[in-house]
């Protein structure tokens, strides 16, 4: 079985457990949705754990900084829909879809002189 953080404010959604299970069979998944320091403090509540993966919400500067730190989450792909389409999820005022997890493998951040 494998386990994995949830490290998020909002609950899994059914349909975001049953992709889990699809990719992964047997999944037990452990939410936290205590406040994170940084992204030290989220690599060590996953080391110390012992899961073997992670689902976070946070900020980009957050997940660039998990990324250096060797750490790859899932991202939970949430599409927004208009009111009366199919969603999965309504949170702001806004409807959401769940497309499918990816797997960051880091984050490039461009810029422009101007």
């Amino acid at each position: 079985m494998k386990t994995i953080l949830w490290l998020s404010r909002h609950e899994p959604l059914p349909v975001q457990v049953a992709e889990l299970e699809r990719l992964f069979g047997e999944v037990e998944i452990r939410q936290d949705v205590n406040p994170f320091k940084n992204a030290r403090d989220i690599k060590r509540r996953y080391e110390q754990g012992g899961y073997d993966d992670l689902v976070v919400v946070a900020p980009l500067w957050v997940i660039y900084q998990l990324s250096e730190l060797g750490i790859q989450p899932l991202w939970a792909e949430m599409l927004p829909v208009n009111a009366g389409e199919t969603y999965h999820v309504y949170y702001n005022g806004r409807y959401y879809f769940f497309n499918r997890f990816r797997r960051i493998r880091g984050v490039e951040i461009k810029f422009e002189d101007f």
